[in-house]
């Protein structure tokens, strides 16, 4: 029996064979590739933020970490609200998922190192305080808000990748 190649965007309701076997070996390079936070000790970091670091230092980098985990909740919520409804594939699927669970670790990493330095809660949202960090999150919520067909996913993609994986 001849198969024709379903199109990244046709459904597939079933397991193998592949038909986008590299979407597959993403997943799974992916995968293997992972670490936690919980496996990184940060106690010299620690006592480097405390004795090492000037206040200009701690303000530079009080500010990266105000932004890099709302900004990788963001990443994460685009491959769920705007990648997985149009591509159903199982192996593209995966390899999707796999990136938006990356990102979860990167936000849980973030968020450790925040804890670990003693500072507050409120850094999580502080983001919204500074124009340039607030209006990167509205704007990528917005250009997800509009993506909602098919056709307008590949230019989506290529925006929204620019603006998060591409700069931060």
């Amino acid at each position: 029996m001849v198969k024709k190649k379903l199109r990244l965007t046709e459904e597939r309701n079933y397991y193998k064979p592949f038909t986008y076997p590299w979407a597959y070996e993403a997943w799974l390079k992916h995968e293997q590739a992972h670490w936690l936070h919980t496996e990184v000790p940060m106690l010299e970091d620690v006592k480097d933020w405390k004795n090492k670091l000037s206040e200009h230092e701690k303000g530079f980098l009080t500010n990266i970490f105000r932004f890099f985990t709302q900004g990788d909740i963001d990443v994460a919520g685009g491959y769920v609200k705007n990648y997985l409804p149009y591509f159903p594939q199982p192996e593209v699927r995966m390899m999707l998922c796999g990136f938006a669970a990356r990102e979860a670790l990167h936000i849980a990493a973030y968020s450790h190192l925040i804890e670990s330095l003693g500072m507050p809660e409120a850094t999580y949202n502080q983001f919204l305080e500074y124009s340039e960090m607030k209006e990167k999150h509205d704007y990528l919520l917005d250009l997800s808000s509009k993506n909602g067909t098919k056709e307008s996913t590949a230019t989506h993609i290529a925006a929204f990748s620019a603006f998060t994986e591409g700069m931060q």
